[in-house]
């Protein structure tokens, strides 16, 4: 039987998912922190974690998908939070390619998706999904580095939310939508996140991982998920990771 573990601290909510599914942890299994003292991103950057102010939380999957397929959970994963936002607050989430959340330009959370390695048995395989939200934080709580550029569902909706409710529409959902992914594929879900990109159509810098920057106009993801920016000689590029930012002007 999947079950939610509770923490009040954790290094990483992703960390103690990881552990937990290599010990045979089943679809469905969560874990979910108060605050977390290293809290990760994407790019191996830090996710400020303000005690019992936002959500924090990492979920084991175990999909009935393709390897290569397992990347996809990340849009899968974002759309949920985006949709389950709309239904609870009214609020229209944007998306920002491949994992975050935002609204009016200020980040609101974002998505951390690792797996198991994928050339092992096919019943070891494993996604976690970490969600980090910030949910009851008020502008003072952000550092000063990113007030600016942070924001929240209680700054957005001026709404006190019930963490743990939140965590159980999100959970109960994502399971619901990784079946109907596994049982309908992938188009389906990246039509639905094309709504909510917003930064299709805008000018970005784009750093690869190699460490080249790159501007130009953004063409949003394509059927596979891979993102697509057009710079200023017309020459097409295939953005496959890296740190995407709306160009300064």
């Amino acid at each position: 039987m999947n079950k939610i573990i509770t923490l009040v601290s954790t290094s990483s909510t992703n960390r103690d998912a990881i552990v937990l599914a290599e010990d045979g942890a089943v679809h469905g299994t969560a874990v979910i922190a108060e605050t977390q003292t290293m809290g990760r991103g994407r790019l191996g950057k830090n996710w400020h974690s303000p005690a019992g102010k936002g959500l924090y939380c990492s979920i084991i999957l175990r999909p009935e998908l393709e390897p290569q397929q397992f990347p996809h959970l990340t849009f899968v994963a974002g759309l949920v939070v985006a949709e389950v936002i709309e239904r609870i607050y009214g609020l229209s989430a944007g998306l920002k390619w491949p994992n975050d959340i935002y609204f009016s330009g200020r980040k609101c959370g974002g998505i951390l998706t690792e797996s198991s390695r994928l050339n092992g048995c096919a019943s070891e395989r494993f996604v976690v999904v970490g969600i980090g939200l910030n949910v009851n934080t008020e502008t003072s709580d952000f550092h000063p580095d990113v007030q600016h550029s942070a924001t929240s569902l209680f700054i957005e909706s001026a709404q006190v939310t019930d963490r743990l409710e939140l965590f159980n529409a999100i959970r109960e959902e994502l399971l619901l939508q990784v079946h109907t992914f596994e049982q309908q594929g992938f188009l389906q879900v990246i039509h639905r996140w094309r709504k909510r990109d917003f930064m299709v159509g805008q000018k970005l810098s784009w750093v690869s991982v190699t460490g080249e920057k790159v501007e130009g106009i953004s063409l949003g993801p394509d059927d596979d998920g891979l993102l697509h920016v057009r710079d200023d000689n017309g020459i097409e590029h295939e953005v496959l990771s890296g740190d995407i930012q709306l160009a300064s002007h």
